[in-house]
Formats: structure tokens, sequence, C-alpha cells
């Protein structure tokens, strides 16, 4: 961005093509280090963290939170599971990418139990491959 401030990045992790849970990846380049901040698509807080700590910074919903879940729903739709990525600058919306394996499926959820939830909205019985 052209004034210094913070490009932020919305990740939404789809579940056979619906929304189920956003995070923010924020204070990349802060002394503490990264920060990864997950909302539902509600935009209210979720009580757990994955690998790094989240931000103790208010999150402001974004302008085009709708809109880019439906951008998100409509790319990962017939998809057991991706990640879908956007960008939001000036009120536009940016696509980042589209990642299958988020961390490589190593990063570790805090409590552990959210690990099994998000495990549990996962559905490989749900169409043919």
């Amino acid at each position: 961005m052209s004034d210094g401030a913070e490009l932020m990045d919305y990740k939404f992790m789809c579940f056979n093509g619906k929304v189920k849970c956003v995070f923010t990846v924020t204070e990349r380049f802060s002394v503490d280090g990264l920060k990864v901040t997950f909302f539902d698509p509600a935009w209210n807080p979720l009580p757990f963290e994955r690998h790094y700590p989240k931000s103790t910074k208010t999150m402001p919903k974004p302008y085009r939170l709708e809109k880019m879940i439906g951008l998100a729903e409509k790319l990962s739709d017939g998809i057991p599971f991706v990640r879908v990525d956007f960008y939001e600058s000036s009120g536009q919306i940016y696509f980042g990418e589209m990642t299958f394996y988020p961390g490589s499926g190593f990063e570790e959820f805090t409590p552990a139990e959210w690990d099994k939830t998000l495990g549990s909205w996962l559905d490989l019985q749900r169409k043919k491959f």
C-alpha cells in the first residue's frame, strides 16, 4: 500500500464449498512477529490459535467480507477443503491464492480439540472425486 499501512491478508477456510472460518495474518514485520487471528463467517473471534499467537489488536470486519465469502465459496465449490486468500485495499478485492495444505498440515491448534472440530467439518463422502 502506498501509505505504508500493512496490507490485510484474509484467508477463508472452505469445506465442501462453504466458508467455515476466516483468519487474518497480521503484524508480519513486528518485533513480536506474525499473528494469526481466527473468526467465524460473521466476524466473531474464535477461541483458538494455530501455531502463531492471535493478535491483541482489534481487527475490523473487512468492508467487502460478504463478497469475499461469496467468491471463496464459488471458487471452492466441489473441493473437500481449500483455503482461499484475498486482500482488500481501498474497497477493492484482490485474489491471493488457493492452498490445499495450509502449513503443510503440521501446524498445531491450541486448544487441541479445535483440530478435531475443524476436521469434523471435512466431508469426504459428499461427492465422488
